[in-house]
């Protein structure tokens, strides 16, 4: 097996980084939590996120129970719920947007530097055409404008309804959007960390990728291990490697490895914060 030829001290590194990915994550919430004006401590933050990491490996839904236990603490913390679950998903959904437009322009790059040295790519055109569509899209998709406005005064009362339930998120997400820009950065750096662990990850099972490709094809497999299927995203990870490396010219076993790593360096992490759940909430 894949697993049983792993370098332990690449993935031992793996998890370093991947912790350092995940300490800017929490700190990248705490800046979203402030835009909205709530109480959101930098250290408490990093508290609650490492908790959540537990809670992640040890009930179902991906990182939904994780993000759920969050909006749980930080609305304990004297902060309105619905205010706080936001803070949550918008902490989530800027880190997966920023990682769809990384692995959009890497895989442009990809594209660019194969035909800018005449060396044939593994992947077929029509294939990579395809990708980069449906990460264009997914990229271009939050920055149109929908016209909920006009269907407030909707004759159905549910489109009505929901119409306005969309505007009072537009306006919410309108005060956020500050702290949204102001995250940037900090959402730039976890998914260039987060990536690169999932790179080292490979290496160490012996995967010969460039860094470059492995950014191009993070955003299926971080996207399909969010999904709330299964615990811990161990399962649609692993399919979206296979599918995606695949296309890159990694064996389905050696996908399987990287991935199967990747979530493994997670669960380590949960491990490592189980004891915080027995200090101050």
């Amino acid at each position: 097996m894949e697993l049983q030829r792993t370098n332990v001290t690449l993935f031992a590194f793996a998890v370093l980084v991947s912790v350092a990915s995940n300490v800017l994550s929490a700190v990248r919430w705490a800046v979203i939590a402030r835009g909205l004006a709530l109480i959101a401590p930098t250290s408490r933050l990093l508290l609650m996120y490492a908790r959540a990491m537990t809670t992640n490996m040890l009930l179902p839904g991906a990182t939904l129970s994780g993000d759920l236990l969050r909006s749980v603490q930080l609305s304990r913390l004297g902060n309105p719920f619905v205010p706080s679950a936001l803070s949550v998903f918008l902490d989530r959904f800027s880190g997966l947007w920023i990682l769809c437009v990384l692995s959009l322009l890497s895989a442009l790059g990809v594209v660019a530097w194969g035909t800018l040295t005449q060396t044939p790519g593994r992947i077929s055109p029509d294939r990579m055409t395809l990708y980069l569509l449906v990460l264009g899209g997914i990229a271009v998709a939050p920055l149109i404008p929908l016209p909920f406005d006009r269907l407030q005064h909707s004759r159905a009362k549910w489109i009505a309804a929901l119409a306005t339930r969309w505007a009072q998120l537009r306006s919410r997400l309108q005060q956020a959007r500050p702290a949204l820009v102001a995250s940037v950065w900090h959402s730039l750096g976890v998914q260039l960390l987060s990536a690169a662990a999932l790179w080292i990850c490979a290496i160490a099972v012996g995967v010969s990728l460039s860094y470059p490709v492995m950014l191009a094809s993070a955003a299926p497999i971080f996207i399909m291990a969010a999904l709330p299927i299964g615990v811990a995203g161990f399962g649609t990870r692993e399919l979206a490697a296979v599918i995606v490396l695949g296309f890159a010219g990694v064996p389905s076993g050696q996908a399987t490895a990287t991935a199967l790593l990747y979530g493994i360096s997670a669960v380590v992490q949960g491990i490592l914060a189980a004891p915080l759940f027995f200090s101050k909430p």
